[in-house]
């Protein structure tokens, strides 16, 4: 009885000990690329072939969020812009929308 509730009391302190350090929130610093807008959609479009797939705006910031795709190569690109600047936050390979759309 005494080593099963020693083995309860391990797993429960490593579960809060998991659980904590899921839930620390970390700063991290990496370099952004930004240029004027319409030069950074028009690499986007010319020399990836992406299109936008999904937009969101952000009322309080001022800016808005496109996610551009080549589909038949499954490069992406995610941009942050306003009229002005555009910053490239992102970019990666194998697109998929396998996750489908937020109820």
């Amino acid at each position: 009885m005494r080593t099963f509730l020693i083995f309860a009391v391990v797993i429960c302190m490593l579960t809060v000990m998991l659980d904590s350090a899921d839930a620390e929130t970390r700063t991290l610093n990496k370099p952004v690329v930004c240029d004027s807008t319409p030069k950074v959609f028009r690499t986007i479009v010319e020399e990836f072939g992406e299109t936008p797939q999904w937009r969101g705006h952000n009322a309080q910031q001022g800016t808005s969020t496109v996610l551009t795709v080549n589909a038949k190569t499954g490069s992406w690109t995610l941009i942050e812009y306003t009229t002005l600047t555009a910053c490239v936050i992102g970019v990666g390979e194998n697109s998929s929308s396998s996750w489908g759309t937020p109820a």
